[in-house]
């Protein structure tokens, strides 16, 4: 890897008007692509009374070794869609791959980062951290004990081991991206979403938390990466996957460890993820491009269009038709 040290990039670059504290009570919305020292980055920000949302999709020229201070006091959704990154704060160096959500509250702090691929995806929440507290007062235990270190002042990272994005954040993220609603509907709509999205992650960790106190079964981090592998060649091959034995064979792991191994991490079956998946890609593809919903149906491997109407009404209670109507 070529690390070259670049100037740290003025968050003030991202927003028109200046920082965050220039909060407005309406919701404004910019969509835009900067041009910056590193490459470039295609950017949509919403911003209304102290909740931001930011998506980034990243262009990198090379693989760069950052740094960074945070001047912002907010806490921060973070979804890190695609891409990975070496983080080193205070001692601690954290692995983010893609696929992966936290939770972080850190004003004022330094640290540095390397990007590990030369495309990177994120999507972001920021809450004041008025507006955070008021909502964690009525959270879980998971909630409660970052609020409660917020207070002492210090930073927050809600986990050292991020967790993965499960198919209904997945779904939640892309509801906020293709919002087609308008004025005081929209806002609504964003508030309700991001309040949405952090009671699921707050789900996430407290399943994961319970799962540490229970016998793990897939431990070792070679075999972690191996199960991550297969969902990515899922992903990658969902037009013709591969059956059980084949993936098995194609990551090196046993039917038996891959089974147990991806509903460990995943909480859920292998076929049920890309079923998911796969439909999620189809809500998107109907959103984004003018393709017809057959063409769609078996570019993404379904064996008729009948089978793929079924499939996404009994998943989000619409047709595919209505969906493109609305």
């Amino acid at each position: 890897m070529i690390t070259t040290a670049i100037p740290e990039v003025p968050q003030h670059l991202f927003y028109e008007h200046g920082q965050m504290s220039v909060l407005s009570s309406d919701l404004t919305e910019e969509i835009k692509t900067l041009a910056l020292p590193y490459g470039k980055a295609d950017v949509k920000h919403w911003q209304w009374d102290d909740i931001a949302i930011h998506y980034t999709k990243h262009y990198f020229d090379d693989y760069f070794f950052f740094e960074k201070k945070n001047n912002d006091n907010k806490v921060c959704l973070e979804f890190n869609m695609k891409g990975s990154y070496l983080i080193r704060h205070a001692g601690q160096v954290y692995n983010v791959k893609g696929a992966q959500h936290n939770i972080i509250y850190t004003p004022q702090v330094h640290n540095t980062f390397q990007n590990g691929d030369l495309i990177g995806e994120t999507f972001k929440i920021h809450f004041s951290p008025e507006r955070f507290l008021s909502i964690a007062e009525d959270g879980n235990d998971i909630l409660k004990r970052f609020a409660d270190r917020m207070m002492e002042g210090n930073p927050v990272v809600l986990s050292p081991n991020s967790q993965s994005i499960t198919p209904e954040l997945k779904k939640a993220i892309q509801d906020i991206l293709h919002c087609r609603y308008t004025g005081g509907l929209k806002k609504l709509f964003m508030l309700s979403k991001s309040i949405e999205i952090l009671v699921l992650q707050a789900e996430s960790y407290d399943k994961a938390e319970q799962k540490s106190h229970q016998t793990i079964y897939c431990k070792g981090p070679r075999e972690q990466d191996q199960i991550h592998y297969a969902r990515t060649y899922m992903e990658q091959h969902m037009d013709t996957p591969p059956s059980l034995s084949e993936l098995a064979r194609i990551v090196g792991l046993n039917e038996y460890k891959l089974k147990r191994g991806f509903k460990e991490i995943y909480q859920t079956t292998i076929f049920g993820y890309l079923a998911d998946h796969r439909l999620l890609q189809a809500r998107q593809l109907l959103l984004d491009t003018a393709k017809r919903a057959s063409e769609i149906a078996y570019e993404l491997g379904y064996s008729s269009p009948q089978h793929f109407n079924n499939a996404f009404r009994k998943k989000f209670g619409i047709t595919p038709q209505k969906l493109r109507n609305k």
